[in-house]
């Protein structure tokens, strides 16, 4: 717990402080010091072969898709793995800017994931593998064609067939999700997927797992909007259902939602596909430490430590 309360604070005196933001990313964008940025690679290394996985299953294959990824952070792994599993050019949208110092990071991550089978041509690796001549941020994007943005508003309608982000949306206030979302319907082509794993775990659980995964629950708004609620720590607590009915709302028909849970028995963590797999997991916090907003939690979604949110735009 030590460890949570420690990060916590620093983010709140950084969160609070004029430009603190902007320094504390700054900060940890090294390869030393803090140096979360400098892992994101790896982390994305970890999981994107599992998204790959979950698409095939859904009958979502990547050749030729017009994808568009968001929130992609200061390494450019998701543009170079967009372009080893599309073939083409991807939009990646994100408020950092890539920075060259993770070009070799992300080149080394991209090759190195472990993807299903048959999912990475050759020829494809060997344009990434050609990346290494190209130490310029700039070069290495052309080079896999990749349109970077800080907004959508550039994208055309209509014209993208994947949308995915990961552990990004969560940090949307709620009316700044809709828009998010409507504004995702607007450049999603007829039958294009959404696909989006939303974190529903208090972030400060990362840094300590003895804290529990649902923890930020038990704050009042008025306490948190202080506490956690800086551009640094904001978490929006929505719930699984509050999220499914806000991919309804915007007009997408639900393919599947996965929950991650942690397995009441074993403690490990797994994804499973239905509500009655789900309340085999271990809940996020005890509900009589609920702040009451969030006493009317289901069993389902306090179980529920992140949700793979797939979706599609109707024909």
């Amino acid at each position: 717990m030590i460890k949570a309360i420690a990060k916590g604070a620093v983010q709140l005196g950084f969160g609070r402080l004029p430009g603190g933001p902007g320094l504390y990313r700054a900060l940890t964008r090294g390869d030393r010091g803090l140096g979360t940025a400098a892992s994101h690679a790896d982390k994305l290394a970890r999981v994107w072969p599992g998204y790959v996985a979950t698409w095939r299953r859904f009958g979502i294959e990547l050749e030729g898709r017009a994808l568009w990824t968001h929130d992609a952070g200061a390494t450019p792994f998701m543009p170079f793995a967009a372009f080893l599993l599309t073939g083409r050019g991807a939009v990646v949208t994100g408020h950092e800017p890539m920075l060259a110092r993770y070009l070799d990071r992300a080149r080394s991550r991209v090759l190195d994931a472990t993807w299903p089978d048959g999912a990475v041509p050759d020829a494809r690796r060997r344009v990434v593998e050609g990346l290494r001549w190209r130490p310029a941020i700039g070069d290495a994007l052309a080079a896999v064609d990749a349109q970077v943005c800080v907004t959508s508003s550039a994208i055309a309608d209509r014209s993208i067939e994947l949308c995915h982000s990961g552990g990004a949306l969560e940090h949307e206030r709620p009316h700044d999700l809709h828009a998010w979302l409507a504004e995702q319907v607007r450049v999603l082509r007829p039958g294009g997927v959404s696909s989006h794993v939303y974190d529903h775990r208090d972030h400060l659980h990362h840094t300590d797992n003895a804290l529990p995964f649902l923890s930020h629950l038990a704050w009042p708004e008025p306490v948190y909007r202080v506490a956690i609620g800086h551009r640094l720590g904001y978490h929006a607590r929505l719930s699984p259902t509050e999220v499914t009915a806000a991919f309804v709302a915007s007009g997408l028909e639900p393919i599947a939602v996965r929950r991650l849970i942690y397995d009441g028995r074993t403690r490990e963590r797994r994804w499973v596909d239905d509500d009655e797999a789900a309340l085999a997991g271990s809940a996020g916090i005890e509900r009589a430490r609920l702040a009451r907003q969030f006493r009317a939690w289901s069993d389902v979604d306090l179980r529920t430590a992140a949700g793979h949110y797939l979706f599609r735009r109707p024909p």
